[in-house]
Protein backbone atom coordinates (compact mmCIF):
# COMPACT_ATOMS: atom_id res chain seq x y z
CA UNK A 1 0.00 0.00 0.00
CA UNK A 2 1.48 3.69 -1.12
CA UNK A 3 1.46 5.77 1.50
CA UNK A 4 4.18 8.51 1.16
CA UNK A 5 5.84 10.17 -2.05
CA UNK A 6 9.18 11.84 -1.16
CA UNK A 7 10.52 14.07 -3.86
CA UNK A 8 13.79 15.00 -4.94
CA UNK A 9 14.02 19.34 -5.34
CA UNK A 10 16.32 20.27 -7.85
CA UNK A 11 15.73 18.98 -11.35
CA UNK A 12 12.88 16.89 -10.17
CA UNK A 13 10.28 19.33 -8.77
CA UNK A 14 12.83 22.50 -9.60
CA UNK A 15 13.80 23.90 -13.26
CA UNK A 16 17.03 25.24 -13.59
CA UNK A 17 17.21 25.16 -17.34
CA UNK A 18 16.68 28.70 -17.34
CA UNK A 19 19.30 29.44 -14.48
CA UNK A 20 20.54 32.80 -15.69
CA UNK A 21 23.27 34.25 -13.39
CA UNK A 22 26.45 32.74 -12.36
CA UNK A 23 27.64 31.75 -9.03
CA UNK A 24 29.69 34.36 -8.10
CA UNK A 25 27.70 37.10 -8.83
CA UNK A 26 25.18 34.80 -6.43
CA UNK A 27 27.39 34.48 -3.66
CA UNK A 28 28.32 38.04 -3.70
CA UNK A 29 24.90 38.53 -2.99
CA UNK A 30 24.90 35.77 -0.53
CA UNK A 31 28.37 37.25 1.71
CA UNK A 32 27.63 40.81 1.24
CA UNK A 33 25.14 41.25 4.05
CA UNK A 34 27.59 38.93 6.28
CA UNK A 35 30.78 41.31 4.64
CA UNK A 36 29.40 44.28 5.70
CA UNK A 37 27.89 42.78 9.25
CA UNK A 38 31.73 42.43 10.45
CA UNK A 39 33.06 45.92 8.93
CA UNK A 40 29.83 48.09 10.39
CA UNK A 41 31.53 46.58 13.72
CA UNK A 42 35.15 47.58 12.94
CA UNK A 43 36.76 44.21 11.96
CA UNK A 44 38.99 44.94 9.14
CA UNK A 45 38.12 42.60 6.52
CA UNK A 46 39.41 42.73 3.00
CA UNK A 47 37.29 42.95 0.10
CA UNK A 48 33.85 40.99 -0.77
CA UNK A 49 35.12 39.02 -4.05
CA UNK A 50 38.06 37.54 -1.36
CA UNK A 51 35.72 36.63 1.00
CA UNK A 52 33.72 35.02 -1.90
CA UNK A 53 36.54 33.53 -3.47
CA UNK A 54 37.73 31.72 0.34
CA UNK A 55 34.41 30.68 0.62
CA UNK A 56 33.32 28.70 -2.44
CA UNK A 57 37.46 27.26 -2.03
CA UNK A 58 35.86 26.35 1.41
CA UNK A 59 32.65 24.89 -0.07
CA UNK A 60 34.10 23.22 -3.15
CA UNK A 61 36.47 20.84 -0.53
CA UNK A 62 33.51 20.15 1.52
CA UNK A 63 31.42 18.72 -1.15
CA UNK A 64 34.52 16.68 -2.39
CA UNK A 65 34.96 15.17 0.87
CA UNK A 66 31.12 13.45 0.85
CA UNK A 67 32.34 10.29 -0.63
CA UNK A 68 31.72 6.76 0.12
CA UNK A 69 31.27 5.34 2.62
CA UNK A 70 30.48 7.72 4.69
CA UNK A 71 28.65 10.14 2.39
CA UNK A 72 29.31 12.55 5.24
CA UNK A 73 27.72 15.73 3.98
CA UNK A 74 28.99 19.61 3.97
CA UNK A 75 27.07 21.91 5.89
CA UNK A 76 27.47 25.75 5.76
CA UNK A 77 27.52 26.33 9.10
CA UNK A 78 30.93 24.70 8.99
CA UNK A 79 32.22 26.66 5.97
CA UNK A 80 31.07 29.85 7.44
CA UNK A 81 33.10 28.85 10.74
CA UNK A 82 35.88 28.15 8.33
CA UNK A 83 35.54 31.19 6.96
CA UNK A 84 35.66 32.54 10.25
CA UNK A 85 39.05 31.09 10.85
CA UNK A 86 40.41 32.42 8.20
CA UNK A 87 39.79 35.89 9.23
CA UNK A 88 40.84 35.41 12.54
CA UNK A 89 36.68 36.13 13.71
CA UNK A 90 36.71 32.67 15.52
CA UNK A 91 36.85 33.77 18.84
CA UNK A 92 34.74 36.69 18.88
CA UNK A 93 31.33 36.95 19.77
CA UNK A 94 29.29 35.59 16.62
CA UNK A 95 26.05 33.66 16.22
CA UNK A 96 26.11 31.59 13.20
CA UNK A 97 22.71 31.05 13.22
CA UNK A 98 22.42 35.06 12.79
CA UNK A 99 25.26 34.50 9.76
CA UNK A 100 23.03 32.09 7.82
CA UNK A 101 20.40 34.63 9.05
CA UNK A 102 22.15 37.16 7.22
CA UNK A 103 23.13 34.99 4.04
CA UNK A 104 20.92 36.18 1.19
CA UNK A 105 19.70 32.73 0.17
CA UNK A 106 16.60 33.55 -2.12
CA UNK A 107 15.49 32.07 -5.24
CA UNK A 108 17.63 32.00 -8.01
CA UNK A 109 16.93 34.25 -10.81
CA UNK A 110 15.21 32.15 -13.61
CA UNK A 111 14.37 29.21 -11.91
CA UNK A 112 11.34 27.94 -11.45
CA UNK A 113 8.53 25.06 -10.45
CA UNK A 114 8.43 23.07 -13.48
CA UNK A 115 4.90 23.45 -14.59
CA UNK A 116 3.29 20.40 -13.74
CA UNK A 117 4.83 20.35 -9.92
CA UNK A 118 2.08 21.26 -8.38
CA UNK A 119 -0.33 19.68 -9.69
CA UNK A 120 1.06 16.61 -9.38
CA UNK A 121 1.48 17.39 -5.89
CA UNK A 122 -2.14 18.21 -5.28
CA UNK A 123 -3.60 14.83 -6.87
CA UNK A 124 -0.98 13.13 -4.34
CA UNK A 125 -2.12 14.68 -1.46
CA UNK A 126 -5.97 14.71 -2.44
CA UNK A 127 -5.77 11.07 -2.28
CA UNK A 128 -4.83 10.91 1.41
CA UNK A 129 -0.89 9.99 0.44
CA UNK A 130 1.84 12.09 2.32
CA UNK A 131 4.77 13.97 0.79
CA UNK A 132 8.17 14.65 1.95
CA UNK A 133 11.65 16.13 0.51
CA UNK A 134 15.40 15.64 -0.09
CA UNK A 135 17.42 17.31 -1.46
CA UNK A 136 21.24 16.87 -1.15
CA UNK A 137 22.18 20.68 -0.15
CA UNK A 138 24.75 21.74 2.74
CA UNK A 139 22.09 24.51 3.44
CA UNK A 140 20.11 24.09 6.25
CA UNK A 141 16.02 23.26 5.07
CA UNK A 142 14.61 26.08 6.37
CA UNK A 143 16.77 28.48 4.05
CA UNK A 144 15.50 26.28 1.03
CA UNK A 145 11.97 26.48 2.49
CA UNK A 146 12.09 30.26 1.10
CA UNK A 147 12.76 28.60 -2.60
CA UNK A 148 10.06 26.29 -2.11
CA UNK A 149 7.67 29.23 -0.68
CA UNK A 150 8.15 31.50 -3.28
CA UNK A 151 7.47 28.73 -5.90
CA UNK A 152 3.84 27.89 -4.32
CA UNK A 153 5.59 24.40 -3.39
CA UNK A 154 5.90 24.36 0.29
CA UNK A 155 2.63 23.92 1.33
CA UNK A 156 2.21 20.83 -0.65
CA UNK A 157 5.48 19.23 1.20
CA UNK A 158 5.24 17.93 4.77
CA UNK A 159 8.33 16.69 5.38
CA UNK A 160 11.42 18.41 4.15
CA UNK A 161 15.12 17.61 4.61
CA UNK A 162 18.23 18.78 3.16
CA UNK A 163 21.42 16.12 3.26
CA UNK A 164 23.22 19.32 5.66
CA UNK A 165 20.01 18.34 8.34
CA UNK A 166 20.68 14.79 7.92
CA UNK A 167 24.59 14.70 8.15
CA UNK A 168 24.82 12.89 4.69
CA UNK A 169 24.11 13.31 1.47
CA UNK A 170 22.37 10.78 -1.25
CA UNK A 171 22.66 7.60 -1.93
CA UNK A 172 23.32 7.18 2.22
CA UNK A 173 20.68 5.30 3.50
CA UNK A 174 20.28 7.88 6.74
CA UNK A 175 18.87 10.82 4.01
CA UNK A 176 16.14 8.16 3.10
CA UNK A 177 15.20 6.70 5.96
CA UNK A 178 15.01 10.04 8.16
CA UNK A 179 12.39 10.70 5.46
CA UNK A 180 10.54 7.61 6.27
CA UNK A 181 10.91 8.40 10.05
CA UNK A 182 9.38 11.57 10.06
CA UNK A 183 6.93 10.48 7.45
CA UNK A 184 6.37 7.55 9.59
CA UNK A 185 6.09 4.81 6.81
CA UNK A 186 7.77 1.85 6.13
CA UNK A 187 9.97 1.96 2.95
CA UNK A 188 7.70 -0.49 1.05
CA UNK A 189 5.51 2.18 1.71
CA UNK A 190 7.26 4.92 0.27
CA UNK A 191 8.03 5.78 -3.27
CA UNK A 192 11.42 8.19 -4.11
CA UNK A 193 11.33 10.44 -7.32
CA UNK A 194 14.03 12.03 -8.55
CA UNK A 195 16.39 12.73 -11.67
CA UNK A 196 19.84 11.14 -10.93
CA UNK A 197 20.45 7.33 -10.96
CA UNK A 198 23.36 7.03 -8.90
CA UNK A 199 22.17 9.05 -6.20
CA UNK A 200 18.48 8.76 -5.85
CA UNK A 201 16.60 6.09 -7.12
CA UNK A 202 20.12 3.47 -6.57
CA UNK A 203 20.04 5.24 -3.05
CA UNK A 204 16.56 4.66 -2.30
CA UNK A 205 16.84 1.32 -3.94
CA UNK A 206 18.98 0.51 -1.12
CA UNK A 207 16.61 1.04 1.76
CA UNK A 208 13.93 -0.92 -0.11
CA UNK A 209 12.12 1.95 -1.74
CA UNK A 210 10.67 1.80 -4.66
CA UNK A 211 12.47 4.61 -7.03
CA UNK A 212 10.79 6.67 -9.97
CA UNK A 213 13.48 8.40 -12.24
CA UNK A 214 12.47 11.78 -14.17
CA UNK A 215 14.58 11.33 -16.91
CA UNK A 216 15.25 14.93 -17.72
CA UNK A 217 16.36 16.18 -21.37
CA UNK A 218 18.67 19.01 -19.27
CA UNK A 219 19.51 19.84 -16.11
CA UNK A 220 21.59 22.26 -14.55
CA UNK A 221 24.53 19.86 -12.87
CA UNK A 222 24.38 17.59 -15.73
CA UNK A 223 28.24 17.73 -16.14
CA UNK A 224 28.74 16.31 -12.34
CA UNK A 225 26.52 13.40 -13.27
CA UNK A 226 28.22 9.37 -13.59
CA UNK A 227 28.28 9.03 -17.70
CA UNK A 228 24.77 6.79 -18.17
CA UNK A 229 26.55 4.08 -19.04
CA UNK A 230 28.17 3.17 -16.48
CA UNK A 231 24.92 3.65 -14.71
CA UNK A 232 23.25 0.91 -16.80
CA UNK A 233 22.94 -1.36 -14.21
CA UNK A 234 20.81 1.06 -12.19
CA UNK A 235 17.31 -0.24 -12.93
CA UNK A 236 14.71 2.34 -11.72
CA UNK A 237 10.82 1.08 -10.82
CA UNK A 238 9.89 3.28 -13.48
CA UNK A 239 10.86 5.83 -15.76
CA UNK A 240 9.18 8.93 -16.48
CA UNK A 241 10.12 12.05 -18.32
CA UNK A 242 8.03 14.36 -16.38
CA UNK A 243 5.72 14.91 -13.35
CA UNK A 244 2.80 14.64 -15.56
CA UNK A 245 3.85 10.94 -15.84
CA UNK A 246 4.09 10.40 -12.23
CA UNK A 247 0.40 9.50 -11.86
CA UNK A 248 0.33 6.92 -13.86
CA UNK A 249 3.69 5.37 -12.57
CA UNK A 250 1.97 5.51 -9.47
CA UNK A 251 -1.01 3.14 -10.81
CA UNK A 252 1.47 0.65 -12.32
CA UNK A 253 3.55 0.53 -9.06
CA UNK A 254 0.61 0.67 -6.51
CA UNK A 255 -2.83 -0.03 -7.93
CA UNK A 256 -5.94 1.08 -5.91
CA UNK A 257 -3.64 3.98 -4.56
CA UNK A 258 -6.30 6.82 -5.45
Amino acid sequence: MLRAVIFDMDDTLVDWSQFNSDWKTMRRKHLGPIHKHFSDKGYPMPGLDHIVDLFNEFNNKAWESAQPPDWKAPRQADVLLKLLQVLHLENEDVDLRHLQDLFAWEAAPGVAPFPDAVDALKTIRAAGIRTGLVTNASSPMWMRDRELKDYGLIDHLEVRLTAGDVGHVKPHPRVFQAALDLLEVKPDEAVYVGDRLHEDVLGAQNVKMRAVWVRRDSRMWADVDVVEEEQKDIKPDATINSLSDLLPALDRLFPEWR
